[in-house]
């Protein structure tokens, strides 16, 4: 395959993840990403992009928004890592539409479904030949990609992509973690999951830590305790045990662990968790026809 070049339009949190994946991948053989260009919306984002990777610098150029025109020009892979409620605003820019036929765009905008993507980028009323060459790839990673450990999920219409660029956007989601395709059909849930349901741990990390904190001990001595333990009993589901079964393992008659897990059915925890996940996967289903 020849060298690519790579725009990532949006370099936050996530896309400075991608980037540090992209520049520095732990597969140097299927791809050879020849540059990567980043925009920004300050010149304070810039100056930190650059510095976070500065060791990059030859192969590694940071615009302002302004210039993404620019930026997907020069790439044959383009990014939309800008959030959903500015897609009209990069879309409609003069020449974007133009400039983004025959490119792989790739979107970890949340929300956004493969059917939005493709009316953002050609437009209400497309040609046949349009529909059938466009190429295009829904996905959200998560913020573990920060280390490298992120679940990357993605979709596409599988009839009209390319292998060519299913493998590029495997290899590079593989970079920052490991990546999964799934259908579109489960998308927004499992994006869901994927994306929210750490946030939702934490905070019941946070919980635990208020509790030993109120006991006496170390808030940091608390994290070690807690994160660790947690860690080493989720690794335990897919070595091959059921929640439900560990659960009830862990919780012997008269215990401790019964009476905590008690205390928290009768605050009505388990449904807080369902409501949770249901409620942000139909705000995800929603955000395509919020424009």
């Amino acid at each position: 395959m020849e060298p690519i070049t790579v725009a990532l339009l949006g370099c936050g949190n996530l896309g400075s993840a991608l980037t540090g994946g992209i520049l520095d991948p732990a597969d140097k053989n299927t791809l050879n990403i020849k540059h990567l260009i980043a925009t920004v919306g300050t010149e304070d984002s810039k100056r930190r992009v650059e510095e976070s990777f500065s060791e990059h610098s030859p192969r590694l150029t940071v615009l302002l928004q302004h210039e993404n025109l620019r930026a997907i020009k020069e790439a044959d892979v383009v990014i939309f890592a800008v959030k959903p409620v500015k897609r009209a605003e990069v879309f409609e820019s003069p020449g974007v539409r133009e400039a983004l036929r025959g490119k792989l765009l790739i979107s970890i905008m949340a929300g956004i479904s493969t059917k939005e993507l493709a009316r953002l980028a050609l437009g209400d009323s497309p040609s046949a030949d349009e529909q059938s060459s466009f190429q295009a790839i829904r996905a959200m990673p998560n913020m573990a990609a920060k280390i490298r450990e992120a679940v990357t999920l993605y979709t596409a219409n599988l009839d009209t992509l390319s292998k060519e660029n299913y493998k590029i956007t495997s290899w590079l989601f593989n970079q920052v973690g490991e990546g999964q395709y799934i259908s579109e059909s489960t998308f927004d849930i499992s994006a869901v999951l994927v994306g929210c349901a750490g946030s939702l741990l934490l905070l019941a990390v946070d919980g635990l830590l208020d509790a030993a904190v109120a006991e006496g001990v170390k808030r940091t001595e608390a994290t070690k305790m807690v994160v660790n333990s947690a860690i080493g009993m989720m690794k335990l589901v897919p070595a091959g045990d059921h929640p439900s079964v560990l659960r009830e393992k862990i919780a012997s008659p008269g215990g401790c662990s019964i009476r905590a897990l008690l205390e928290l059915e009768k605050l009505g925890v388990r449904s807080a968790f369902t409501s949770a996940i249901l409620a942000a996967a139909e705000r995800s289903k929603g955000m395509s026809q919020t424009k």
